[in-house]
């Protein structure tokens, strides 16, 4: 691919930086062990600036891990007579052109001084600053991470807070600046009173870290919305029209091959599926006349995985239910990507073994050996799929939620296990979770590094019907494309897929007993995994769902062949998926089978229901109704929902065939109806349950200013008025336990 460059030498895209002859930054030695100073050869001269950290918290809720990168910041260093300011500029407002355009430019957008220092002494050309002060700064911002999320008011307390002069390091690829720091207040979130040992002190490692910018900009690459790459760029206020949008392709520079290194922290086998995943992008680089280009390898054991000047894969622990995380941190004048770092939760092995170990109960089973090692198996196909996930993240690629049309699913999806049932009854898990990369990850190499021209790139994925859609199209109450769903698996066929889900989840509860458990475990863990089963449908409900009030659109640019503009889904398909995902609150699909309650007792002394467990109200057992109230719930939340029922409510009146809004509360509802013939006491219990919860959304809707008045005015007639309920019930809607991620 064959792109424009700048040639205007004042363009931030070209500019050089001079060197001066001497090194940017260097640390002299220290007057003390707790001086860190800082020599400092340039000024006014760009460098990126941010801070991780290599001792976290250990909260999934929360995300501040080991091996978490902060914020990146555009600063510059700024003598002033005697004090240096580390001033932090405005990467995202600039103006290109000539001495006066980026002045102006600079000039009308605030700037920061995120610090001031005094200058200790001159050293030949430098200025020599001490920058104790600079690293015992919240550059991560711990305290406001935390505030935001109701967990406490903490500030840097700088008593017990300690920069690192000896740990301190300087070279090539920039200057990191180590500092404990510990944060008092008053905890008052539950995830840090249940984590740390002192809640209201907490302690952590972060690494601040000034990074130079290439001095040969690498070529910048338009971006295109339809490439499935990371957009990353500038309003340009020098250009012809002021204020424009300029988005560029994050990639590497393939000067040298890119390399990602894997802590050897992870353990086998999980540590040669992080390797033979990761390395699934060879293929790809070698497809796009890259060969060589790229690998994934096993870190050194004394490698500092913080080191800037790799590109790494951390193994992280935490508490809770957790995502994985592939960042980038990148030239803001060009997208070109300096450096990759991947967190992979461990938690993560635990949730997969354990949706593997309900599905297949394995122990105390004549075949148990075959059986524990298609438990493994499963795992091991998951975390491969999930280190190449990662590690595409971080080489510039978004997520493609619609990837399930293709051929072969993009690994940047999210997979839901793939199992069928066999003839004979059994659940087939051969093909869980696709091996290899799809077609569509080729594409996103050889959109971001080949030299293919883009433009023919795209008409050949189109012509594939290789569907891209990310994650504002795909997840979320607002999400409106029918074939953008997450967790789903590769069948094109909604219908299909849900009714392979039903089957297997059926399968499963058939067959659900202790041997779901390892013998060691407590018997309390078997709630769990019901739950797991009973809940095992939710993403393929989803992706019927969305077919109601469902549109069909693309990514694409003005200029792009093809027609523009969002289409409804046909009137037939919407109401097949309405009376289909109605289906899904019959007593037989809400409620769990005798066999498996039978099986399940309160969590063991000294043991307790996980915090994201069902929240019963039977006390210590394990409650039907609310287990009933949480499937009913995931129906309800997919179809009552103010967006959802606003789009369809305009589509019925431009096409009268397709469903009203009153047509999904009167279809739930009805579906609902008590049945004299057929329910036994259990299922009168149910449908009451269900239909207190859809009520319930349907109140709720009526209270929610996002809600139409045209759908609030046709709802009202479907609300229960009955003396029992003579107002709209106060309680709140179900909790559905997380099933994300898988």
């Amino acid at each position: 691919m064959t792109d424009p460059i700048p040639t205007d030498p004042q363009h931030p895209a070209v500019a050089q930086h001079p060197t001066g002859g001497v090194p940017r930054w260097r640390l002299p030695p220290g007057e003390t062990n707790t001086e860190l100073l800082l020599a400092i050869a340039e000024f006014d001269t760009p460098f990126l600036l941010t801070a991780s950290l290599s001792h976290g918290l250990g909260s999934s809720a929360l995300t501040l891990d080991r091996g978490k990168a902060g914020p990146d910041l555009l600063a510059t260093f700024r003598r002033a007579g005697d004090r240096v300011l580390l001033l932090v500029h405005n990467k995202h407002h600039r103006a290109a052109g000539d001495t006066a355009a980026t002045r102006a430019g600079t000039e009308g957008f605030a700037g920061s001084v995120l610090w001031s220092g005094p200058i200790v002494r001159e050293d030949g050309p430098a200025a020599v600053v001490d920058v104790t002060t600079l690293a015992l700064t919240d550059l991560h911002g711990i305290a406001d991470h935390l505030r935001e999320r109701d967990q406490g008011d903490y500030t840097v307390d700088p008593a017990t807070s300690l920069a690192h002069p000896t740990d301190a390091s300087g070279g090539p690829h920039g200057i990191r600046l180590p500092a404990l720091l510990t944060l008092r207040g008053r905890a008052t979130g539950a995830a840090v009173r249940s984590l740390a040992p002192l809640p209201d002190t907490l302690t952590l490692v972060q690494r601040m870290e000034l990074l130079p910018l290439p001095a040969d900009p690498l070529p910048p690459r338009p971006y295109h919305p339809a490439s499935g790459g990371y957009g990353v760029g500038h309003r340009d206020h020098g250009g012809p029209v002021p204020g424009a949008e300029v988005r560029f392709q994050p990639r590497f520079r393939l000067t040298e091959p890119v390399v990602f290194l894997v802590d050897p922290a992870v353990p086998e086998p999980i540590h040669s599926a992080v390797l033979e995943g990761g390395n699934w992008w060879q293929e790809a680089f070698d497809a796009a006349g890259l060969p060589g280009a790229f690998r994934v390898e096993t870190a050194p054991e004394d490698l500092d995985l913080s080191d800037p000047a790799h590109h790494t894969v951390w193994w992280v622990h935490r508490d809770g239910r957790g995502w994985s995380h592939g960042q980038t941190l990148s030239d803001p004048r060009t997208g070109e990507i300096l450096h990759g770092r991947v967190r992979l939760g461990s938690q993560r092995v635990a949730q997969l073994t354990a949706l593997a170990e309900a599905l297949l109960a394995p122990y105390g089973q004549p075949d148990e050996a075959a059986r524990r090692a298609a438990v493994q198996d499963l795992v091991l196909r998951r975390i491969r799929h999930l280190a190449a996930h990662e590690i595409g993240h971080a080489l510039g690629f978004m997520h493609n939620f619609a990837s399930h049309h293709h051929p072969r699913p993009s690994v940047m999806d999210y997979p839901h296990p793939h199992l069928t049932v066999t003839p004979d009854g059994e659940l087939d898990t051969t093909h869980a979770y696709s091996q290899g990369l799809g077609p569509w990850d080729h594409f996103l190499v050889a959109h971001a590094y080949g030299q293919t021209p883009g433009e023919e790139l795209r008409r050949a994925a189109a012509a594939q019907g290789l569907l891209y859609l990310a994650d504002e199209d795909a997840s979320g109450p607002d999400a409106a494309h029918a074939d953008a769903v997450p967790w789903t698996v590769p069948v094109a066929d909604p219908f299909t897929a849900l009714d392979q889900a039903l089957e297997v989840r059926r399968t499963a509860l058939a067959r659900f007993s202790r041997s779901v458990l390892p013998p060691d475990r407590q018997t309390g863990e078997l709630e769990d995994r019901a739950l797991l089963l009973h809940l095992y449908h939710r993403h393929q409900l989803t992706a019927v769902a969305r077919l109601v009030a469902g549109v069909r659109y693309g990514y694409a640019q003005a200029g792009d062949p093809g027609a523009a503009g969002a289409t409804p889904v046909a009137a037939a398909d919407q109401w097949r998926a309405l009376r289909r995902t109605a289906d899904l609150l019959h007593p037989s699909v809400l409620t769990l089978p005798p066999t498996v309650l039978h099986t399940l007792t309160p969590p063991a002394i000294r043991y307790r229901r996980d915090p994201d467990a069902l929240r019963g109200q039977t006390g210590r057992t394990f409650d039907p109704l609310t287990a009933a109230a949480a499937a009913t719930a995931l129906v309800s939340t997919e179809l009552l929902t103010p967006a959802r029922l606003n789009r369809l409510a305009w589509q019925h009146a431009t096409d009268p065939a397709l469903p009203a809004p009153a047509d999904v509360a009167g279809t739930l509802l009805g579906t609902l109806v008590p049945d004299p013939e057929t329910d036994d006491g259990v299922a009168r219990l149910v449908r009451t349950t269900a239909t207190a919860v859809v009520q319930r959304q349907l109140h709720a809707l009526l209270a929610d200013e996002r809600t139409h008045t045209v759908v609030r005015e046709a709802l009202r007639p479907h609300l229960d008025a009955s003396p029992a309920h003579p107002d709209p019930d106060p309680t709140p809607l179900p909790w559905i336990p997380p099933g994300a991620p898988l």
